[in-house]
Parts: structure tokens; sequence; C-alpha cells
């Protein structure tokens, strides 16, 4: 009873937040709990900023008016979110990975907007509360939502499936992401293969790598639908001739159709994969070859992801949103054959890798001198018991540091790769470079 009643005043502004700061009239306001904060402290406010209803589980509140009381306000947040997918009557496509969670995304939105009202995952609204968010952001009459799955334990993607109900969907890849929350690689194949489980139980559509032997392993035998993509022939969607000097391009066909030829504004042919399923998809919802590959070229990383920026002294590869193992080594590689003079390595430290952390990165950095840049500065106390007698090699424990050092010592005619992730805040080197 109580969820008909908040969605009912959900329909009539189609607003929940859950921050009191941000209220707008006839918002819902769920109060919300973390280690450090009770969002039932806020609900009055909420509510004299204009919220129509709180949804609290304070038993203190039970009686405030405009406030419905719940066991659990997350759960109900959760629950709302499910009920308004199925009550919208929307289709959903459920990613996650390990790597390339955002750009697959964003390319498959991109796709599936010239022919679809499509919403998607918004930056990194991908948890427990972020896809409840998601579904209850999305604009009347949206037909597709693209929704994007992340996780550092595993049962959170099981989780997330049983909130979105994907009707269909795909996994990027795996690698060595968030190996402390996980235990293992092992453990990451298992908590990012709970996609393929929800699928498969569904028997739902499923999109897949075909030349990745882990996806092939975690997904076993599927009597479903699946779509294959990969440099088989054979596959739904199939590529060759990538390129990415300084942008990916390549050739690709479906089965029924002759080689054409995708250009993009992404650096790193570690991103043709993603952009080979947003064309599987695309073909999938009967979109046009010409169609898609006008929407992928018109597609702009941004975020600090798979970008090149050139700037008054240097060309700069930047992708410091996120960083692991496999990234970075896809990262390196892909500096490494890109044409450019006086190569320099900005890198920084990797995070939440458990007792793996000075193994990881003792090899980034021997990887990282594989690419024999002419300086690599290593940002992070992940590097600190990192040795090398390689003079090119340069340690500061925080960007900060190093933005002093760039100060009286500019790097000039220049490239650059920028890699790191959020926490090492490299992106903010920018502007002396």
């Amino acid at each position: 009873m109580e969820l008909n009643r908040i969605y009912d005043s959900y329909l009539k502004s189609g607003i929940v937040t859950t921050d009191s700061r941000t209220c707008f009239t006839g918002a819902i306001y769920f109060a919300l709990k973390g280690e450090r904060f009770d969002g039932n402290n806020y609900a009055l406010e909420a509510l004299k900023k204009g919220c129509s209803l709180a949804v609290v589980d304070d038993v203190n509140l039970k009686n405030e008016p405009h406030c419905i009381w719940v066991p659990d306000a997350l759960k109900t947040l959760q629950q709302l979110a499910t009920h308004h997918r199925h009550q919208a009557q929307v289709k959903v496509i459920g990613i996650t990975g390990s790597n390339g969670k955002t750009t697959t995304k964003e390319l498959i939105a991109e796709v599936l907007k010239t022919k679809f009202s499509t919403w998607f995952t918004q930056g990194n609204l991908n948890n427990h509360i972020g896809v409840p968010l998601t579904l209850l952001s999305m604009p009347p009459g949206t037909q597709i939502a693209v929704v994007e799955m992340g996780a550092n334990h595993i049962g959170e993607i099981a989780q997330l499936c049983d909130i979105a109900q994907p009707d269909m969907g795909l996994i990027t890849n795996v690698g060595k992401a968030h190996i402390e929350g996980f235990g293992s690689f092992e453990g990451v194949k298992r908590a990012k293969g709970e996609l393929y489980n929800h699928l498969k139980i569904q028997g739902n559509e499923i999109f897949l790598n075909g030349d990745n032997h882990h996806l092939k392993e975690m997904i076993g035998d599927y009597s479903g639908t699946l779509f294959r993509y990969g440099n088989d022939e054979n596959y739904e969607v199939t590529g060759r001739n990538v390129k990415a000097d300084p942008f990916l391009s390549f050739e690709w066909k479906s089965k029924n159709q002759e080689w054409g030829k995708v250009s993009t504004q992404l650096t790193g042919a570690y991103n043709y994969e993603n952009v080979l399923v947003a064309i599987t998809i695309g073909l999938h919802f009967g979109i046009s070859d010409k169609e898609i590959n006008a929407a992928i070229f018109n597609y702009q990383p941004v975020n600090h992801r798979s970008q090149i920026k050139k700037t008054e002294y240097n060309t700069i590869v930047l992708d410091a949103y996120n960083a692991n193992p496999s990234s970075m080594e896809a990262a390196l590689s892909n500096f490494a054959d890109m044409k450019g003079e006086n190569k320099i390595l900005i890198l920084g430290g990797m995070k939440e890798l458990g007792k793996d952390c000075q193994k990881e990165h003792q090899e980034l950095v021997e990887k990282a001198l594989k690419v024999q840049p002419k300086t690599c500065y290593l940002v992070g106390a992940e590097f600190q018991n990192t040795s090398t007698g390689a003079d090119c090699i340069n340690y500061f424990e925080k960007s900060e540091d190093l933005r002093e050092h760039l100060i009286s010592n500019r790097i000039k005619n220049a490239t650059i790769l920028l890699k790191g992730s959020r926490a090492n805040k490299l992106e903010e080197l920018m502007d002396l470079l």
C-alpha cells in the first residue's frame, strides 16, 4: 500500500532526491543512511524546501505530516524503481565489466538515440543507489534504458539485476579491478558473471565478445539467444583493419552486408570491442549501418576518458577516470604504438588491489619502461616500494607534489599519456601541460 501511495506521488513530479540540498517542488525525498550521516535528520528540512513527501525509516518521524514511514528507505527506493521500470514498459540493457563500461554505455546510447527515445546511466550512478535513481530519472516516453552496473563485492551485480530487471545485456570484459573486494581474479569473474546468470535464468538475449575466452568460459552452455561480435566472420558482427593513431577506426560488417568503415573520436585500440558491441546492438534494433557509423563518429568522449587533447605545447592522451592493471596495460600498449616523439608517462597509483598492490605496481613500472619514455612520473604512495634502476623514473606521493615540480619544469613538445583514477586527480595537471 505504501509503495502505491509513493508511486502515485512520484508520477505527479517524476522527481526523487536523496539530498536535502537539492529539493525541487513536488519531489519525493528518500532518507537514506550512510556510515557518517542519517538522511532522516534532514527529512523535515526537505519538506520545507518543497518536497511533497519524505520517505523515512526513523520511527520518531512516523506521525509527521507528509512523512511516509517504511522499515527501510533504501529498499523502498529500489522497489519503487523496479515498479516504475515495469510500469513504463521500457526495454532495459544491462552493462557491467572491469573496463569500458561507461564508454560502451554511452556509445550504445548514442546509436540507439538515432531511432528510439533512449535514457542511460548519468555519470557513475551505477551502484545500489545509482541504478534506482537512473530508472526513476527516465524521461516520460523512454523506450530503451542503458543501465551501467558497477560492483566491488560479490553479490552486488545480482542485486542490481534484481532492481533493473535487464531484458538483455553484456559484460565488456573481466580484469584485475577491485581485487581487494572480490578476493581474486576468479572472484571478479564470479561477480561480473552474475549478470549472465540473471539473463540466462530469464532466457534473455546476451551480447558476447566471441574472442574473449574468459567471457566464453563464464557464459558456458546457453540455449538462449547469443549475439556474438569480434574477429570471426561467423559472428553476427565482425571487424578488421583496426587502426588507432591517434583515433580509432576499423572496417566492419554483419553476415549479410559488405565491409564498411567506421571512424571515431576515441583514442585506443582497446575501444575497438566497445564500438563493435554498439554496432551489434544497433543492428539488432534495426538501425542502418550509415546511421550507426554517423552516431559513433559524432560521439565525443568526456569525463577524462579516452580523450586526445592538443594544448599549446603538447599532445595529451587523457584517460584519468579509472585505472586498474588491465586498463593500464591496454593504455600503455596503445601509447607505445602511437606516433610521437618525446613520449612522457604520468601514471597514477591503482586502488583496491589488496595484497596484490605491490606486485601489480612493480609489474606496471616494468611495463611502463618498455614504452621507452623520455620521462615517467609515478604518482601515489602505491609506487613507494617499487624498484627500478631507470633514470627516467620520478616518484611523487601526490599530484600536488608533481604539480609543484611541473611549475618549474614545464613540459613542451611532448606526447603525454596521463593515466590514473579519479582519486589521483591527474586531470588537475592539465593546465600545466
